[in-house]
């Protein structure tokens, strides 16, 4: 009696291969997901990352800090260009008063990013005591009116308190408010400002806005 012999269908052989090809694409990507280090390839950077403070109690305020400090990131090759727009460094000075403290930075990275070298290690803080004082508003005009020049006639209010640490204060010599009548403005934005008139960073007016009263000089009869 002959042998009966069984043939594989091709279309079966084909359908079997691409689920084992399926199967083990799979498996790779969550390799590569759950260990990006070793399957894409590490690289690593050094980046200029702004620093913050954080941790500063009420009444108190930051004068000094470094802009930013070197942070050496290594990570995977391919996500690390991204991730590294993510990775924070800041100083914490919880507890701390006012006066002079050297601390160390500290740095948030993504998942999968570690850091390596940070430089400076250490900065210095300076911290002070937000003050308050009364200086007197001065207002001046731009630009002139439809017909005729104008007169300053007064400020609202003629004084105003100003808020920032007291080193900063000390610089304060009175508020300014520049009104311009060529934009169609009689209120003008209160600046604090030293003696020279230049604006004094880290210090806030009590208000916000001063009104500035103007008179417009009628011509005289008969004249020009």
């Amino acid at each position: 009696m002959p042998r009966l012999r069984w043939f594989k269908r091709p279309e079966l052989d084909h359908l079997s291969l691409r689920l084992v090809a399926l199967f083990l694409a799979v498996v790779l990507w969550f390799l590569a997901m759950d260990r990006p280090n070793t399957t894409l390839g590490t690289e690593r950077r050094t980046i200029h990352v702004e620093t913050r403070v954080e941790g500063a109690g009420p009444g108190i305020d930051v004068v000094q800090l470094p802009e930013s400090v070197a942070v050496t990131v290594e990570g995977p090759r391919l996500l690390l260009p991204v991730q590294a727009g993510s990775v924070e460094a800041y100083v914490d000075v919880s507890g701390r008063g006012a006066g002079r403290h050297r601390l160390p930075v500290q740095v948030r990275v993504p998942a999968n990013v570690n850091v390596t070298a940070v430089n400076p290690q250490e900065v210095d803080v300076v911290l002070e005591e937000i003050a308050e004082k009364r200086v007197p508003v001065r207002a001046s005009v731009l630009g002139e009116g439809p017909e005729a020049p104008v007169r300053l006639e007064a400020v609202e209010p003629p004084t105003m308190g100003v808020y920032g640490p007291r080193s900063r204060l000390e610089q304060v010599a009175y508020v300014l408010a520049v009104a311009d009548l060529a934009a169609g403005r009689e209120r003008a934005r209160a600046v604090p400002v030293d003696a020279e008139g230049a604006p004094v960073p880290g210090v806030a007016p009590e208000y916000e806005w001063v009104d500035v009263v103007v008179r417009i000089e009628e011509p005289e009869p008969g004249g020009p």
